[in-house]
């Protein structure tokens, strides 16, 4: 039974006859005859002019467009449907730089009000605990994926930092309530993104070079890309909202990819993300002036590094992804194990717990 359900993706809800909605009777579905009947659609029927936000709030949830409502829903809500974007919310540098003042991206959207993704979670953990039979609720970190697709360092890192803080939110529930179990895991890894060291150069020798103009290979790699015991020390200031005050530090830390396309680097931190074609909107002005595809940044700044997959965009690769686990039962997630195990150790913790003794509910 659904009771929470967070997000973007607007445009799937509004009916097809609203601008910003991306229903269509080529992309409608009939539902199975239960759903239907349960939703008081005809059976066999296509409604893309269907306004389902007035169907969830009809059906007892409470929908809420913004972070501010958010933050402000009453203590008695018993079921919420949020959808802060049209398409994909906006990357956590974007909406964590409209909070410090600086909205341009997110205006540029024309969300400007978005939630981090703790304070999505802390939102939903109340209501979905008034279930006395408990509950599971899934969490994604989504666009660390797509800003490594783009291979977006620092909107990539910044993702990761809005997770870690869900995750502290996670684990604070759990110790709060002892028959919780917490997983935290990865689908994939994407473009085989690692530390390669650190910037020898002050954030201002790094902007001259840049632009001095690109494919400097000399100023820009081999005079700035250190290594081992060459490579600089990074000092990343933590603002109050625990995120760092610039991600362009002197002696930045610096970021390789294994399986990246073809791309140009500066290393300097990307003032805009690239196009994104969830937005309905994408294809005029403001959105249309972003950049197409991490290809077309930093043509006239950055030298070019070959890739080694064709596109436009980064791959997934096959290497292993870290597992945690907390609370009950998170004994049974230990050492190397295939993803279709976590499933069953999963609700082993649930029915059995990690010493083999049957829980009672």
């Amino acid at each position: 039974n659904l009771v929470v359900l967070l997000g973007g993706g607007r445009r799937w809800f509004l009916p097809a006859t609203t601008a910003g909605s991306a229903r269509t009777a080529a992309l409608d579905y009939v539902l199975p005859a239960d759903l239907a009947a349960g939703w008081g659609v005809p059976a066999g029927a296509l409604d893309p002019d269907r306004d389902l936000l007035t169907d969830f709030q009809r059906a007892g949830f409470s929908y809420v467009a913004n972070a501010t409502q958010l933050a402000a829903l009453p203590a008695s809500t018993t079921r919420l449907l949020g959808l802060f974007a049209l398409g994909n919310l906006n990357a956590a540098a974007d909406k964590i730089d409209g909070r410090r003042g600086r909205p341009a991206v997110v205006n540029d959207f024309g969300f400007p009000d978005q939630p981090m993704l703790d304070e999505m979670l802390a939102a939903a953990l109340p209501i979905m605990a008034r279930n006395p039979a408990g509950f599971v609720l899934m969490v994604e970190g989504a666009s660390i994926d797509k800003q490594a697709h783009a291979m977006d360092s620092e909107r990539w890192i910044l993702e990761t930092i809005e997770f870690d803080r869900a995750v502290a939110r996670a684990k604070a529930f759990a110790a709060a309530n002892p028959d919780t179990l917490v997983v935290v895991t990865a689908d994939h890894e994407t473009g085989g993104a690692n530390i390669v060291g650190a910037s020898r150069v002050t954030q201002a020798s790094l902007s001259t070079r840049a632009s001095a103009g690109g494919g400097n290979i000399v100023q820009l790699r081999d005079q700035v890309v250190g290594t081992y015991e060459n490579a600089g020390f990074p000092i990343y200031g933590i603002m109050p909202d625990g995120y760092p005050a610039t991600t362009n530090p002197d002696r930045k830390m610096l970021i390789g990819y294994a399986a990246n396309a073809d791309r140009y680097e500066d290393w300097l931190s990307n003032p805009r993300p690239v196009r994104d074609s969830s937005q309905p909107f994408n294809l005029v002005p403001p959105l249309n002036t972003y950049p197409a595809n991490a290809q077309a940044r930093k043509t006239t700044s950055g030298y070019f590094i070959a890739g080694q997959v064709p596109g436009t965009t980064s791959a997934h690769t096959g290497s292993d992804v870290p597992l945690s686990a907390y609370g009950r039962g998170a004994a049974l997630f230990t050492g190397t194990m295939d993803n279709t195990d976590v499933f069953f150790r999963a609700m082993r913790a649930i029915v059995v717990g990690a010493d083999g003794t049957v829980l009672e509910r």
